[in-house]
């Protein structure tokens, strides 16, 4: 049997799904719904097994935002200090010839 979320492609799906039932959550959420009802809790639950009827809305979020986290792709901060590189060694005799 074949993991589905196996390669890149199997996680961008996985991660897709997830965020299908985030957006559900979140419009629930700005309709001012607190409380997760058992229709949305069976739309979300094969993605999302932790989500259930009953539970709040919030916490649902949560749970997504945890299912999404290792999926998420990590960013480092670029080095933002430059080294300037010297093409030849420092020869300190060509300082000392310029007085």
């Amino acid at each position: 049997m074949i993991d589905p979320d196996a390669g890149s492609d199997g996680r961008r799906d996985r991660l897709r799904r997830l965020d299908d039932c985030l957006k559900v959550l979140e419009q629930a959420h700005e309709l001012d719904l607190t409380v997760v009802s058992d229709k949305m809790a069976e739309a979300i639950n094969d993605r999302v097994p932790a989500i259930h009827g009953g539970m709040l809305i919030a916490d649902a979020i949560e749970e997504v935002l945890r299912q999404q986290e290792p999926y998420m792709v990590q960013v480092h901060p670029q080095q933002t200090r430059l080294v300037r590189r010297r093409r030849d060694p420092f020869d300190v005799r060509l300082l000392l010839n310029r007085r």
